[in-house]
This record gives structure tokens, sequence and C-alpha cells, in this order.
């Protein structure tokens, strides 16, 4: 009797969700280690995407998986802190993998467009500062996104807005990354 439970409870169980997530990247040095962003199932098309949106999570910590299943939000990318994954780890999603525009964009953002790329750094910026590991991370990949997809920095966008998962929070420091990336 207890085979046949446990087999009809692995029959009944739904798929793991960590399906959801397609790839990490756990390499923090390395020059060359996110050209994998763009070995994608889909094609990544050139002029499909023409937009960087940066936001904050708002929670103290999570990855791609819980901030899906807790918020709703279905980012590209999401950019770990130390607590739920690693520290500057960058997840790329589905949407990414499949080159899909995002579902449902952050509460606050309702406007969202389709050749958006949006980008989400777990932490509360309201109440603190990213990790210098998540600011090296996110100008990494906001710099190969921008260089391979011809997006000028005046499309990378940030938005200050307090007590918001659409903006950035009024912790992050916005005029440093802008100083970061490319022109």
């Amino acid at each position: 009797m207890i085979a046949f439970t446990s087999v009809l409870l692995m029959v009944l169980a739904p798929p793991p969700l960590q399906t959801l997530i397609w790839q990490s990247l756990f390499a923090l040095d390395s020059t060359d280690s996110l050209d994998r962003v763009f070995q994608t199932q889909a094609p990544v098309v050139d002029g499909r995407w023409r937009y960087i949106y940066v936001h904050h999570s708002r929670t103290a910590g999570g990855d791609a998986v819980g901030l899906l299943q807790q918020t709703g939000s279905s980012d590209h990318f999401v950019i770990g802190n130390g607590d739920g994954c690693i520290d500057g780890e960058i997840q790329m999603t589905q949407n990414w993998n499949h080159q899909m525009s995002i579902t449902k964009p952050p509460q606050g953002a309702s406007n969202m467009d389709s050749g958006c790329i949006s980008i989400c750094l777990v932490g509360d910026f309201d109440r603190g500062r990213p990790t210098e590991t998540q600011m090296r991370r996110l100008g990494q990949l906001v710099g190969t996104l921008q260089e391979r997809l011809h997006i000028p920095s005046g499309d990378v966008q940030v938005y200050d807005l307090t007590q918001s998962a659409a903006g950035i929070g009024h912790s992050f420091p916005i005029a440093v990354f802008r100083n970061e990336i490319l022109p």
C-alpha cells in the first residue's frame, strides 16, 4: 500500500518549478562568460530588442522561480543578492530563452514595450543598497546586451520610484550605474 501511495503521489505531483530557469551564470570575473546569454533556444533576432529596463524585486531575497511565484513578474534576467541565490548570479528565464516579451511587468509598470528586456535585481533598494557584486554583474550584463543588440544608454531605463517594484528604489546608485554603461 505504501508503494502504491508513493507512486500515486509522484504521478500527481506537478513538474518541478526549476524548469522555469534556463541557465545560471556563476563566473564572476570571466570577460567572456556572458556570451552564453545569446545561446538561446530561439534565435536572438537583430532589431527585436530596443530597450533595457532595470528594477528591484522589493524583497529581501529570492530567485527567478520564487519571484515569479511571489509577484507574478516574469523578467528576462534576475541577478541575485546572496539570499535565495548566489550574490551576483545571473539567472536567465524561459522568456529570454524563447525570446518572448515579458508576460507580466512588475506591479506599477503598466505599459511595458514588447521590445524591452527586463532585468530584476533581487533586493529592496528603498531599504538598502545592492551588493557590489550585483552592481558589477548588472554592468556586465547591460554592457553585453547593449553591445550585441546595439542599445544606446538612453534606452536603458531605470526609474527612481520609491515604494514600487517598478522602480529601482532611492538607495540604488543611479548615477554610478549610468557612468558604467556604454554610451
